[in-house]
């Protein structure tokens, strides 16, 4: 009996199912290789869903101001544009192509436009203390030749703006005693460049001239009649002159025996500066002229070559 009961509780230890233990570690593992879905706190969700409806409000009101803005820029330039137009509706018209132009500007034009077309004589006084440097030739000179200008040795300006209002086709005559003759070189030195087109002289009178550098007569001068003094004193007399280039500049050098002050007061010295002015100014066109001689011989002489001009000319008609 007891033998089948220790074979019963064996059989029911066997046929039992194991009970097995599970590790609360495990418990929250996942099965590997699939996809689950992650659950999201309702209150995160909620703020979420707060956050992206405020973005959209905001960006819908972004979008109306600008559309706003958009019209309010319109209406501004419409504004603008009529405001322009009204003021340009209130300005006089001028015709097309004839600017305004005042006398002013026409007479300033018509003064940069003009040349005289007269030839420019212009006497130099040179420096004057007390008597010592020159007398009044040069200022009575200038009072005998008609539209003449007279300018002191130190105006080398004036005389240089006088010269430009003449045509340059027209003669120039420069006559300068002592300084007044220096400066005469100058200019004559400075209208022989380009920016003065090389301005030509036609007579160029230096009377007893003294200075520095003055004895080289510049090619632009045709002609130069210089009177000058013996001494031994530098700046008290003056000196020979000679040609840049003899081919384009005549150099008449004559030797005086009057004091320097006294020099352009001779009426030797007068007469020749007028002679050259004049002929300057009037120059003589050479003219060809035919010298017809009538000889009258005795009329027995032309009788006598008649007959025989009859006998032998071979067109003697029967």
């Amino acid at each position: 009996m007891s033998f089948v009961f220790l074979y019963n509780e064996e059989m029911s230890k066997v046929t039992e199912k194991p009970t097995i233990k599970t590790n609360s570690n495990l418990s929250d593992l996942k099965p590997f290789g699939k996809k689950t879905e992650e659950k999201i706190p309702k209150k995160i969700a909620e703020e979420k869903a707060e956050i992206s409806n405020a973005a959209k409000n905001l960006n819908q009101v972004k979008e109306e101001g600008l559309k706003t803005n958009e019209a309010l820029n319109a209406t501004d330039a419409s504004e603008k544009a009529t405001e322009v137009a009204k003021k340009l509706a209130t300005v006089p018209l001028l015709p097309l192509g004839t600017p305004k132009i005042t006398s002013k500007a026409i007479d300033t034009q018509a003064t940069k436009m003009h040349y005289i077309k007269k030839p420019a004589v212009i006497f130099i006084e040179g420096f004057s203390a007390f008597g010592i440097s020159n007398g009044d030739g040069i200022r009575e000179m200038s009072e005998q030749i008609e539209n003449s200008k007279l300018f002191s040795w130190d105006q080398k300006n004036l005389i240089m703006k006088e010269i430009h209002k003449h045509a340059p086709d027209q003669p120039l005559i420069l006559v300068g005693h002592s300084f007044g003759g220096d400066t005469a070189v100058e200019i004559a030195n400075e209208l022989n460049q380009l920016k003065n087109q090389f301005r030509n002289i036609d007579l160029l009178v230096s009377v007893d001239s003294v200075g520095f550098n003055n004895k080289i007569i510049p090619i632009n001068v045709k002609r130069n009649l210089n009177f000058f003094q013996e001494g031994i004193i530098p700046l008290l007399h003056g000196d020979p002159n000679a040609p840049r280039n003899t081919e384009h500049t005549e150099v008449i050098n004559e030797l005086r025996n009057e004091l320097h002050s006294r020099v352009e007061d001779s009426p030797e010295v007068q007469f020749k500066i007028f002679d050259l002015i004049k002929k300057t100014l009037n120059p003589k066109e050479e003219t060809e002229t035919i010298l017809e001689i009538h000889i009258q011989a005795p009329s027995d002489i032309v009788e006598n070559s008649l007959l025989e001009d009859e006998v032998d000319s071979p067109y003697k008609s029967n």
